[in-house]
């Protein structure tokens, strides 16, 4: 088989210089070839970081095993639900490691053909990685965003850059006046929303109509599987006076972020572990351990009950599911909710699981194939 690496001066170079990185690259691995465990194996032996992918992407020749939003095919990933996960690969993958310079490449090929019972050594390709600032050139790529109404900003962001981002809106239907956004600053972090997802901009959308229209109604808002806390932020900015937010997280680190963005926002925001563990093992699993940490609380007792006037919850389908009754009881009668990280062709299953609880529950808007899922809460 053909092999692909770079000139012997410029790899003993690489090889002397071990604070740089160093990409290897095996091309055009079959499923036979088990290239899941050639990413845990190059783990193993030291690697910085290992990620797969699909060689035939955005080829003829390409065969997807994750359904995208808008996809109209049924896929293994999808069939197999969470068995399936880690378990699909593509016909064709490529897997690239990151190694130190002080690693040599050759020799790391040679051990994956000895170790995996090869005939000849895989075909490969070695590069060396830029040596840049990444932390930078990420910053650089992510722009300041607007939705519902918000700017999202991070803190390295300049108010010239809000500035730009607003006018290169152009002829879009979002006002360009800077007055009209309400600024959000959040802290980058591991927590999910940052404005750029579909069900993150569906979210902060229904909350800013809602709020319009319900101004007075809604004192307390629960904002569960908060993530960055971003929409019960988004809810206390819509009404800095009066309304206090709650956040529900299973993630302890998450929890620590919202916190952080709430101080950082200056609203009347704190985010909680739930009270119970949660049906599924790995839910009860997350909370356990992060009990087990001083730093994050669990949800009072006394904000237990029917006691929050609305609730937005963006999460994930399945889970949505499964905490319909526990959410369901943490809102009062005639409370406003709206649901998404719902893909479209899962709407009407979380439609169905809700209206046990709620009345007029419906799919509200759909954007790139996400969905919101609207209700209010039954009179007991």
């Amino acid at each position: 088989q053909s092999m692909s690496v770079r000139p012997i001066e410029d790899h003993e170079a690489l090889h002397n210089s071990a604070s740089k990185l160093v990409s290897l690259k095996f091309i055009q691995l079959t499923k036979r070839t088990e290239p899941g465990l050639l990413a845990d194996y190059l783990m193993e032996i030291g690697a910085s970081s290992v990620s797969i992918t699909d060689h035939d992407a955005n080829t003829e020749e390409e065969v997807p095993i994750f359904a995208e939003p808008g996809d109209s095919l049924t896929l293994a990933a999808v069939i197999g639900g969470d068995a399936g996960v880690g378990k699909n690969i593509w016909v064709r993958s490529d897997v690239t490691a990151h190694f130190t310079g002080a690693f040599d490449p050759l020799l790391i090929v040679d051990n994956v053909r000895t170790a995996f019972d090869l005939g000849t050594s895989p075909r490969f390709e070695v590069d060396q990685v830029p040596d840049l600032d990444w932390v930078k050139v990420v910053q650089s790529s992510w722009k300041p965003c607007l939705s519902g109404g918000f700017v999202l900003r991070f803190p390295w962001h300049t108010d010239d850059d809000i500035r730009d981002c607003i006018k290169d809106i152009g002829s879009s239907n979002e006002n360009t006046d800077d007055n009209y956004y309400k600024e959000i600053q959040l802290e980058g972090g591991i927590a999910f929303g940052t404005g750029e997802h579909p069900t993150t901009q569906l979210c902060l959308e229904w909350i800013t109509q809602l709020l319009q229209k319900n101004d007075n109604d809604i004192e307390l808002f629960l904002d569960y599987g908060a993530g960055s806390g971003i929409l019960g932020i988004a809810a206390c900015k819509l009404k800095p006076f009066g309304l206090q937010a709650v956040g529900v997280e299973i993630d302890s680190d998450a929890i620590q972020i919202a916190d952080s963005n709430s101080a950082s926002n200056n609203v009347n925001m704190k985010s909680y572990l739930p009270r119970q563990l949660g049906d599924d093992d790995e839910s009860a699993s997350l909370i356990m351990k992060a009990m087990q940490r001083s730093q994050v609380d669990v949800l009072p007792e006394v904000m237990t009950g029917a006691r929050f006037d609305a609730c937005a919850a963006n999460i994930l389908a399945r889970p949505l599911i499964s905490l319909a009754e526990t959410i369901a009881n943490m809102l009062k009668p005639g409370a406003p909710i709206g649901l998404s990280g719902i893909l479209e062709w899962q709407g009407e299953e979380v439609v169905e699981a809700y209206s046990e609880y709620f009345d007029n529950v419906k799919i509200e808007k759909e954007r790139g194939g996400w969905v919101l899922v609207s209700g209010t809460r039954k009179t007991l």
